[in-house]
């Protein structure tokens, strides 16, 4: 067994299931069979398809599923390419049995990560270079006698012996893919991964396609065609939230909070953030309107500060006010005397959130993107939000802010 790249991590010896590291083939939500006469026509039609994006929302349910018939399978390499901005998440899961004999590929900290669970062995390893540039990256597997080696970028970066077994004596037969997502409750992961993968993928040749059974139809709603770079995008009528006692905890003595926003780009109206409960209208609110913010506490009177792209935005709480700031320009909002409508009692409450985008029963236009968004001068996650819309672009922006208002296909 070897590693190899200069950016490979130690690797410990995997069991023959890595011989299933072969991606599905994409198309087709309702199953359907595959005629063996068909296969010829779409191997040549294969690569005009367009990328899929690898995720359908905040969950951890694929985007396409597909079936092999072991005993069929002749060829063992498969070949894609994968684009992405975000460092974790499940590019695919594959079994023939979700209690003993599964696996996963993804990636935790912009690197490939193999999660297995067989008979045979029970082990997490990770190797390779970082692929969350936003850069196309090839990635192939090959089955080679009883060794798999694991390709990048035209790099061996995992080279394991003595790890394979003939597919066709499984017990089942039966081996189901699934792209983009979990076919068991993520609590079975031997290590904790997000499942969710902010990502593309296109140029798919997969396994041997005369084995293949049935595919679903991609149900991402992501177009890949859209240019992107890094960040947070929030489409017009996404939201997202997260409980107060998730994420940093403000300062005790003296009391203070910050936020701060990296708005790249922006457009139409609507709420940007707010502070309160969900049942009840925010405590604290900062809205977006012709190209200014407009901040306020509860039903009182808004300051407005005019809005420079680019700037950082930076809003900081204390007992009796919030100073919001861009560059050079600042604003006072002077808060109510201490009592339960205070500031920091939210932050005492179970159901205190934060809010981000439009709040619930708002008619909203804003659309906006984030580089960054820091609370306590740390960077909040949206995969970890306890809800969230499932067209937020978790790790990416669109570079053309007109593209970006439509997620659909």
């Amino acid at each position: 067994m070897e590693c190899r790249g200069s950016l490979a991590k130690p690797c410990w010896l995997l069991p023959p299931l890595l011989l299933l590291l072969l991606p599905p083939y994409h198309q087709g939500q309702v199953l359907k069979q595959i005629p063996s006469t068909q296969v010829q026509e779409q191997d040549r039609e294969i690569q005009e398809l367009p990328a899929v994006h690898l995720s359908n929302g905040p969950g951890q349910e694929p985007v396409s599923v597909m079936t092999f018939n072991l005993t069929k399978i002749t060829k063992t390499s498969s070949s894609f390419e994968l684009r992405t901005w975000d460092p974790e998440g499940v590019i695919f899961y594959g079994d023939t049995n979700p209690r003993d004999d599964w696996f996963v590929l993804g990636l935790r900290n912009g690197r490939p990560e193999i999660q297995l669970y067989n008979p045979w062995a029970q082990l997490t390893v990770g190797a390779g270079p970082r692929l969350d540039n936003g850069m196309w990256h090839q990635i192939e597997v090959k089955a080679i006698g009883d060794s798999v080696l694991l390709v990048v970028d035209g790099e061996e970066v995992l080279y394991l012996r003595q790890v394979s077994g003939p597919l066709a004596k499984k017990p089942q037969p039966i081996m189901r893919i699934a792209l983009g997502g979990l076919l068991f409750p993520a609590s079975n992961l031997r290590s904790p991964l997000v499942p969710a993968l902010d990502a593309c993928l296109r140029r798919d040749h997969w396994l041997d396609r005369q084995a293949q059974i049935s595919v679903s139809v991609p149900t991402s709603l992501r177009s890949c065609a859209i240019e992107t770079q890094p960040g947070i995008f929030f489409p017009p009528g996404t939201r997202a939230e997260f409980n107060l006692q998730d994420i940093p905890q403000p300062h005790v003595e003296p009391w203070s909070f910050s936020l701060d926003l990296g708005l790249q780009m922006a457009g139409g109206s609507g709420h940007l953030l707010a502070l309160g409960t969900p049942e009840n209208p925010p405590w604290l609110s900062l809205h977006l309107q012709d190209q200014k913010v407009v901040l306020s506490y509860g039903s009182g009177p808004g300051l407005e500060l005019p809005l420079v792209l680019g700037l950082p935005l930076q809003l900081k709480f204390a007992v009796s006010r919030v100073l919001l700031s861009q560059g050079l320009k600042k604003k006072i909002l002077a808060l109510p005397p201490v009592g339960f409508s205070s500031l920091p009692n939210l932050w005492a409450l179970p159901q205190g959130r934060l809010f981000l985008g439009t709040l619930p029963g708002e008619v909203s236009s804003a659309s906006f993107c984030f580089d960054g968004l820091w609370a306590q001068d740390q960077r909040l996650d949206m995969d970890q939000a306890l809800n969230r819309s499932q067209d937020i672009w978790t790790h990416s922006c669109p570079q053309n802010p007109g593209n970006g208002t439509s997620t659909a296909h």
